[in-house]
């Protein structure tokens, strides 16, 4: 059985290197299988013949190959035109119903050379169709690559040319650029030399106005130094002068506190004096007042005794006698209150005396404690004059020293 299938095998790459020799002629390029182009189909003639070279291979047919050849060829001249694979596959197993002697392994061999003919023919056609395709994107790159190379080129040349219209142009501009720096160069230098002039005649300006101004600032100490000396020196005066009036004054107003406060005193017991003269004569005009209504009291209840007791009388005297008596009382009366009118008249006319002569006591007390503050304050007023006619002629005038020439 191996030996079978060993042989069978052999045929089998027998057949694979037939049909490789169909794939390629002598200059590399794909043929044509029998007189035909490649095509899905197959005509009877191409089946036979792939089945024949199978199984004559190794040289020896078998018995049972031959028939099923035989019989294959029967079937297949009952069909009109080309063999699709389906049919090839339906007609083969006809065949193999018919010649039953015939080995699985060699009917398989025999059926698989017959069918990889229809699947190389389908590989030659995909090649085909990718050997078209590789061969239009090769036209096509060949022709990308092409016109990269013109664009490149291009390229390159407007390159260059811009190269060599950017050198001009950086040459014109270096050119320029060596121009502007040297004119620049020598304006910078000049300018230079002109700021060092002008700051050498500054520095000189500055040293000049700085001795200017040292100078200044000395005769100024000077001035303010004589100054500050006169003036401490006037301080110290009208210190003096300050003090020796804050004395006087300070005594003066000692003095005159003293001398009001004297006169304040007695003011004060001038006053106490008059007020208890007041008084007094008060108490003694009310006294007076007191004797005088005690008097006149009396009179009135001796006149009022004198009345009833004529009264008492009338009732034994007769009518005439009673008038005459009456009016002898009435007389009586009338002289009594008389006496008392005058008397009060006359306490009265005492006591105006007394309060005339006291007010007046006071008013001439008054005046001379006014006479009195008066010459004090003109006496002050006075000795205040003297002090400043006196400090105003003390006084020294120190004129300033003559401003500085700017």
């Amino acid at each position: 059985m191996s030996h079978v299938w060993q042989a069978n095998q052999e045929k089998s790459n027998s057949c694979q290197n037939i049909l490789g020799q169909f794939t390629k002629n002598s200059k590399g390029q794909k043929p044509q299988l029998f007189g035909n182009t490649m095509s899905e189909n197959l005509n009877m003639t191409e089946v036979l013949t792939i089945v024949q070279d199978f199984i004559t291979s190794d040289g020896m047919i078998k018995s049972e190959q031959r028939k099923f050849y035989q019989v294959l060829r029967t079937v297949l001249s009952t069909h009109e035109g080309t063999f699709s694979q389906t049919e090839i596959e339906q007609y083969m197993i006809v065949a193999r119903t018919e010649t039953l002697d015939l080995s699985d392994e060699d009917y398989k061999a025999i059926y698989d050379v017959v069918i990889e003919r229809y699947t190389l023919s389908q590989r030659l056609e995909e090649e085909a169709r990718l050997e078209r395709e590789l061969a239009e994107k090769a036209r096509l790159r060949i022709e990308a690559e092409k016109k990269a190379r013109e664009e490149e080129e291009a390229r390159i040349r407007a390159e260059e040319e811009a190269k060599a219209l950017a050198e001009a142009r950086a040459r014109a501009e270096e050119e320029a650029r060596l121009k502007a720096e040297a004119e620049m160069r020598a304006k910078i230098e000049e300018e230079e030399r002109l700021a060092a002039e002008a700051e050498r005649r500054a520095i000189e300006e500055e040293e000049a106005r700085k001795k200017a101004e040292e100078e200044a600032r000395i005769a100024e100490e000077q001035r303010l130094a004589a100054e500050e000396e006169a003036r401490i020196a006037e301080e110290q005066r009208l210190a003096a002068e300050e003090e020796a009036r804050l004395k006087a004054e300070e005594e003066a107003r000692l003095k005159a506190e003293e001398e009001a406060r004297i006169a304040e005193e007695q003011r004060l017991a001038a006053i106490e004096e008059a007020r208890l003269k007041a008084e007094e004569e008060a108490r003694l005009k009310a006294e007076l007042e007191a004797k005088l209504i005690a008097e006149q009291e009396e009179n009135a209840r001796l006149a009022n005794e004198a009345h009833l007791k004529m009264v008492e009388e009338a009732i034994k005297i007769t009518e005439d006698e009673r008038l005459a008596e009456e009016a002898k009382i009435n007389a009586e009366l009338e002289e009594a209150k008389r006496i008392a009118d005058e008397k009060e008249r006359l306490a009265l006319e005492e006591e105006a005396k007394l309060l005339a002569e006291q007010n007046a006591k006071i008013a001439a007390e008054l005046e001379a404690k006014k006479l009195a503050e008066d010459e004090a304050r003109i006496a002050e007023e006075q000795r205040l004059a003297e002090e400043a006619a006196l400090e105003e002629a003390n006084k020294k005038v120190i004129p300033d020293l003559p401003p500085l020439d700017d």
